[in-house]
């Protein structure tokens, strides 16, 4: 009897291999490119024809090879990467099991050209099917030109599975964007049937990254990308942070870097929209670029055929990097001034009260509203002389390390340390505003120095709130006031059989109750800001808390859930739409939100400013001459 386990004809071998790191024609050109820029190319073309499906071409001027190493190259597992089994842990190169050019010339009609600097001839080869069909010298300046013609040709099964040419031509930009991204010395070129798709020239680092970014991200980021960084451990995050006005359906505008080469990682991913978690609205999910740098022997980046994912010796200490390089930024309001500046006149300086006048009005003016606590005086950081990179510290902040490392964990999320101080306006943004008045009794109508300027007089206010109840649940002392007499309530039975089940929850955020039986509840203790509400908003504050409580999964993490109930009770606590305000309440809150960690969204993520820049207004009003070239300005007149 045969026996029945054999040994795979080699072509076969390699179809099945292809199949792993060739799915589509981007696989071809990111494994293409990443050969290249092993190679030290400084220029990379990428030519392609239906989107790749019946061309991927990638030429290059990198080192080239003589003929036996190009030969070589074509069969699986040689490399050049890797000599012994050391080198496997300390990884420096893109490409490194030997599979690529294999894999691509086992399903495609494959063409490699190559020329060492100063040889006399080139080398070409071509494959069919994964068989060499012919070896040859050949002119080529130096560098390397593989061809990869009819992908999948020969493998009918897996080329039915390719899209529409553009939806490949996509695909394949990509590929191309997420190699660009870190390496801004390289010039790349994208061409369909000769027609330029994509273009980034080379230059000057940060300049090159921030044009690279707008074509990966989307053009709105344009003018409104901060930089970020922080070391944690050994780990190094940075990037570039999109203004949380950028929200995107899902969270693939979340580009994912390790030294250089683009992953995907849950847990890393899991890390930024935490830190934009306070910015950005339910379900809403933000844009960034985050780069980890880390020592190559304390990542595995050999647990994915195609190299998509990697495995951190440290992930915790990543995650607290990312965290600590944008938490601070998106605390402290630095995105604000990049939001609608395109287009706009020099700003103009606007009188602010010194910090002493608008804390006492702050503790004035908003005390019928439950603003219990004492409003310090705001400690200032930054350069005293120049008054650069100045803003409110965060309470307690002044006792916190400058320096990187271990940020993440100590670092409260206001505090900017190093560079990032440079991203802070050099004065505070609602304070330097000039209020004019109500609209609706809902939007604080103000004038800044790039147009006109709405405050959500409620998501502000309960923005405050909410940083108040979370540092008071934070510290767990202070703020949580015992009532004289306990406030009996009587909730739908539901709803009270859901604030007894959850009481240990809302003990956390400062709410004691306890069941009086028949349905009803005692009030026993209420946070600061809580403490004024009378009986009915009281209730129907509960009969919220209820529906948070029933609302929040079981698998969600126990600070999550009190941060839920905590927005919850900022609501409840704060001013609402249709209240009247009169000027200094007005002038009070909007200098208290520059005192504000995340003042610029509501506890909910939604937005507390809306600006109309000067140039959107005369557009509205027919003020732009250049579009209306057939009308003089009334100053020709």
């Amino acid at each position: 009897m045969p026996p029945s386990i054999q040994v795979l004809p080699e072509t076969l071998a390699n179809q099945i291999a292809a199949g792993e790191v060739v799915e589509r024609p981007a696989a071809a050109v990111k494994e293409l490119v990443e050969n290249a820029l092993d190679a030290g190319a400084r220029r990379v073309e990428v030519d392609l024809v239906d989107g790749g499906c019946r061309l991927v071409r990638v030429r290059d001027d990198g080192s080239g090879m003589g003929r036996e190493d190009a030969l070589l190259s074509l069969q699986r597992h040689a490399t050049s990467k890797l000599r012994s089994k050391d080198d496997l842990f300390a990884i420096a190169t893109y490409g490194f099991r030997g599979e690529a050019l294999p894999s691509i010339a086992a399903i495609s009609r494959f063409t490699l050209l190559t020329c060492e600097a100063g040889a006399a001839a080139g080398t070409r080869i071509e494959v069919e099917g994964g068989r060499v069909a012919s070896v040859e010298d050949a002119g080529a300046p130096p560098g390397t030109s593989v061809e990869a013609r009819d992908l999948f040709w020969n493998v009918p099964a897996r080329r039915k599975f390719l899209k529409r040419a553009a939806t490949e031509q996509a695909h394949a930009i990509e590929a191309v964007l997420r190699l660009a991204l870190p390496r801004p010395e390289v010039e790349f070129t994208v061409r369909e049937n000769g027609r330029v798709l994509l273009r980034l020239p080379a230059g000057e680092a940060a300049a090159v990254q921030e044009e690279r970014a707008e074509e990966a991200l989307g053009r709105e980021v344009r003018g409104r990308l901060l930089p970020v960084s922080a070391h944690v451990r050994g780990v190094r995050a940075r990037g570039l942070a999109a203004s949380p006005a950028i929200e995107r359906s899902n969270a693939a505008a979340v580009w994912l870097f390790v030294n250089g080469r683009a992953v995907r990682d849950r847990q890393l991913t899991h890390a930024v929209l935490r830190s934009y978690g306070e910015v950005m609205p339910h379900g809403r999910y933000p844009a960034a670029l985050v780069f980890i740098d880390v020592a190559p022997r304390d990542v595995d980046v050999n647990v994915h055929p195609a190299k998509a994912e990697v495995r951190l010796a440290d992930a915790r200490a990543a995650h607290e990097a990312i965290g600590a390089a944008l938490r601070p930024a998106l605390a402290s309001g630095a995105w604000l001034p990049l939001d609608g500046t395109a287009g706009v006149a020099p700003a103009r300086s606007y009188a602010i009260a010194p910090a002493d006048d608008r804390t006492t009005r702050v503790a004035e003016a908003l005390q019928r509203y439950g603003e219990r606590a004492v409003y310090e005086r705001p400690r200032w950081q930054g350069d005293a002389r120049s008054g650069a990179g100045v803003r409110p510290m965060s309470e307690g902040a002044a006792n916190v390390r400058a320096g990187g490392e271990g940020a993440g964990a100590a670092r409260p999320a206001g505090v900017v340390a190093g560079a990032q101080a440079a991203l802070i306006p050099p004065q505070p943004y609602f304070a330097g505003l000039r209020y004019l008045g109500q609209l609706h009794r809902t939007y604080l109508v103000c004038e800044g120095p790039r147009g006109l300027v709405l405050v959500d007089q409620h998501a502000a206010h309960e923005r405050m709130n909410y940083q108040r109840l979370r540092r008071a649940a934070d510290e767990r002392r202070g703020h949580v006031q015992p009532l004289l007499m306990p406030i009996l309530l009587r909730l739908a039975p539901a709803a009270a059989a859901r604030i007894a089940e959850g009481a240990t929850d809302l003990a956390a955020i400062g709410v004691e109750v306890e069941p009086f039986g028949g349905g009803s509840l005692a009030v026993k203790a209420l946070p600061g800001p809580l403490a004024s509400l009378k009986e009915p908003s009281l209730a129907a504050l509960l009969t919220d808390l209820a529906e948070e409580l029933s609302a929040s999964g079981r698998g969600e993490s126990l600070e999550r859930r009190r941060d839920a109930l905590l927005a919850r009770a900022a609501c409840h606590a704060s001013v609402r739409a249709h209240d009247a305000l009169g000027e200094a309440e007005a002038r009070a809150l909007l200098g208290a939100l520059d005192a504000t960690d995340y003042g610029a969204r509501c506890a909910h993520g939604r937005p507390v400013v809306a600006e109309w820049t000067e140039a959107e207004i005369e557009k509205r009003f027919g003020r732009d001459y250049e579009s209306h070239a057939h009308a003089a300005p009334p100053e020709a007149l």
